[in-house]
Formats: C-alpha cells, structure tokens, sequence
C-alpha cells in the first residue's frame, strides 16, 4: 500500500532551514493500514477524507504565519503548530471506529 502524500511548496522553508543548519520538515501519518481506504475509498465503499480536509483547514493560517517568520526557530514554531493542529483536526475527522485510527494518527519529526 502506497501512502499518500500532500505537499506544501516548502522551497523557501527547506532554503531557509539549510542556511540555519536545520530542518522543519513534520509528517503527519495514520498507523493503521486501513487508513489510506478511509481516505480516497475503495471500489466497495466511498472515501471519507480526514487528512487532506484537516490540511486544507489550516492552510490560511500557516500562509499568514509563514508571511512573518525570519527566522529558523520561528519557522520551527510555526511548522509545528501546523502539524500539531493538521493530526488534532484528523482526530476530530476521522471516521468512528473502534479508535484505532484516530489513535494511530501523529506527528513524525521535530518536538514530539
């Protein structure tokens, strides 16, 4: 199974980080393997999308902070900030199920 990947235009961030000596990259992932069914669907059962709506309501607000960081550790705080509320959102989303996967879903990198 494929995982799937929603990408922000990070140039400026990743030059940024590399001129510092960092990184500001946070994956947020569900540790299920149905997780990936839930989102886009299958041929038996419609998708109900939790991550890209969660990503997509947070979006304004990592534009409008990323047009104030200058520096690293500010771009850290607000990379995240972003993927701290992107997995709470995901959370709240998330189909019902037993909970394994609103459980399973996290942060990967940075302050965990």
């Amino acid at each position: 199974m494929k995982p799937i990947t929603i990408r922000l235009d990070t140039t400026d961030l990743d030059r940024l980080a590399r001129r510092a000596g960092g990184t500001t990259k946070r994956i947020v992932a569900d540790g299920v393997e149905y997780g990936l069914y839930q989102e886009m669907g299958t041929v038996y059962m419609d998708a109900h999308p939790f991550m890209r709506p969660a990503l997509e309501a947070v979006r304004p607000g990592f534009e409008k902070a990323w047009d104030d960081v200058i520096t690293l550790e500010q771009a850290e705080q607000v990379v995240e900030k972003t993927a701290r509320d992107v997995e709470r959102l995901a959370k709240i989303r998330a189909p019902v199920d037993t909970g394994a996967l609103r459980n399973s879903i996290h942060v990967i990198g940075g302050g965990q």
